[in-house]
């Protein structure tokens, strides 16, 4: 049974070698082999810089070794804080790179498109280019640019390039910026507990915001199970019907949205309720498979997904079915 890893990442070396000639965060220092992302938030890239650099023969047996046929790769968050060409030519940068793997080892890796968030005309025309030219099949974007998030109209029109060019958006966590999550550091402030909260507001925002009603062939992809969406379906619906705000814009209640424009994936979450509750409320039909690798053990994915108690076929949909029926994606 054929399987596709939609969280798999990876970072070029013009990336580290940019992010160490920057004086502001986020910076890297090759002395002590950490990055500094804002204040105190620091990761040691000591284990994982190593994993994220290998695209050759050893990260392809490795997928070899658990079975995953097909990579959706993308980079390591950083682009998204810097702006003007400096973010620019790091997007390009990477974008090259990436595509470079995507022609040595033809059907293993597939594109997701890192952008200049700030500079939307250069954004535009990279994710048309990423598409059109290198054969990409998403822009992986993040949950908040820093002091700025995807939801604020600025962005509007790198969504709509994207619904135009029909590839989704998979919106990955970012460091939260909740002072009460952050004053445990990175543990707290970062997967445990402020990535999803951070990833669940912004998504929630687009939703109210009305973007699917401006765009209604725009797919959202989500890790983690859907961030908690899941749920939090029946109290949105009903908050949103018995307490209506001005600010909300969408016209439908907002399970419609998350039912039809948004697709979720397994990476990070291997509970089987949280998958289960999943499954029950969207559909196996708008799960795939992600293992977030190499920041999560994409072994352990495999052995959860395997040891499900849910059928053959709705194991197949999870692993490839899904993409090729949803996203058009074939291997």
């Amino acid at each position: 049974m054929k399987r596709i890893d939609f969280e798999h990442h990876f970072c070029a070396q013009a990336y580290y070698d940019m992010m160490e000639k920057r004086s502001d965060p986020p910076y890297y220092r090759k002395d002590t082999d950490i990055v500094t992302w804002k204040g105190s938030f620091l990761t040691p890239q000591n284990k994982i810089r190593p994993l994220l650099l290998d695209m050759g023969e050893k990260r392809i047996a490795h997928m070899d070794e658990i079975g995953i046929d097909t990579a959706i790769v993308s980079c390591f968050r950083g682009i998204e804080f810097i702006d003007g060409s400096e973010s620019i030519e790091m997007s390009r940068l990477t974008n090259d790179a990436l595509y470079e793997m995507t022609q040595k080892y033809p059907g293993r890796y597939l594109g997701a498109a890192s952008l200049p968030v700030h500079e939307t005309a250069a954004a535009c025309y990279e994710l048309e280019r990423c598409v059109k030219e290198l054969g990409f099949v998403a822009w992986h974007t993040f949950s908040n640019y820093g002091d700025r998030a995807p939801e604020d109209p600025a962005y509007r029109p790198i969504f709509k390039k994207a619904e135009e060019l029909g590839v989704y958006v998979y919106l990955h966590p970012n460091l939260d910026n909740n002072p009460r999550v952050q004053e445990y550091g990175f543990t707290l402030a970062g997967s445990a507990m402020g990535f999803t909260l951070d990833t669940l507001i912004t998504v929630t925002k687009l939703i109210m915001s009305g973007i699917f009603d401006e765009m209604p062939k725009l797919t959202i992809m989500l890790g983690h199970l859907g961030e908690a969406l899941p749920f939090l379906i029946a109290r949105l619906d009903n908050r949103v019907k018995k307490v209506a705000n001005s600010p909300i814009k969408c016209v439908r209640e907002p399970g419609y949205y998350i039912r039809n424009n948004i697709l979720v994936t397994t990476s990070g979450n291997m509970l089987t309720e949280a998958f289960l509750c999943t499954r029950d409320v969207l559909g196996i039909d708008r799960i795939l498979m992600g293992t977030d690798y190499p920041h999560e053990s994409a072994e352990e994915m495999v052995t959860f997904l395997e040891e499900l108690p849910i059928s053959a076929i709705e194991r197949e949909a999870v692993y490839y079915k899904n993409a090729e029926e949803k996203l058009g994606i074939r291997v």
